[in-house]
């Protein structure tokens, strides 16, 4: 059997564990949001955004004399109390910040 402080030590480790994302990653609900999502996951998961713009647009890949162009998207969301920005280029997630 475990003792008192074995158990609460354990305990704090697995808490630790559980709500630790990666700098990288969103919590939405039940569901996490990561770089490299699309678009449509992230709708899924986390409902629509407060805010949504078209911030810039990047070249992307380059065939033969053609360049493919896409848009850079902010979406932000509110998420307990925290303002969380998401950066897509093209349909990918690839920035989640969040705002001070």
């Amino acid at each position: 059997m475990l003792t008192r402080s074995r158990r609460t030590a354990l305990l704090a480790a697995l808490l630790t564990t559980l709500f630790n994302l990666p700098a990288h990653a969103l919590r939405c609900g039940t569901d996490i949001v990561d770089e490299g999502d699309l678009k449509f996951e992230v709708l899924q998961s986390c409902g629509e955004p407060i805010s949504r713009e078209v911030i810039g647009y990047v070249d992307s890949v380059q065939l033969n004399d053609r360049i493919r162009v896409m848009n850079i998207e902010e979406w932000i969301y509110q998420i307990r109390g925290n303002y969380q920005s998401l950066e897509f280029e093209g349909n990918r997630l690839v920035r989640i910040t969040r705002i001070r």
